[in-house]
């Protein structure tokens, strides 16, 4: 009985570590692609001033 409850218990204890874990990740991931945003925004204009500009 021992040894299947602790056995209930790893298992719960690594589903919950994996589930903060992507939560973290997440988190990581969003926190990136918002500080890269701005940068990719002011790309984007660049691009398109120079699409503008060609057919002038």
């Amino acid at each position: 009985m021992d040894t299947i409850q602790t056995l209930i218990q790893t298992i719960w204890a690594s589903l919950v570590a994996l589930g903060f874990l992507k939560v973290i990740i997440a988190i990581v991931g969003i926190s990136i692609l918002s500080k890269i945003q701005s940068l990719m925004g002011l790309i984007a204009l660049v691009l398109f001033i120079a699409y503008l500009a060609h057919w002038i």
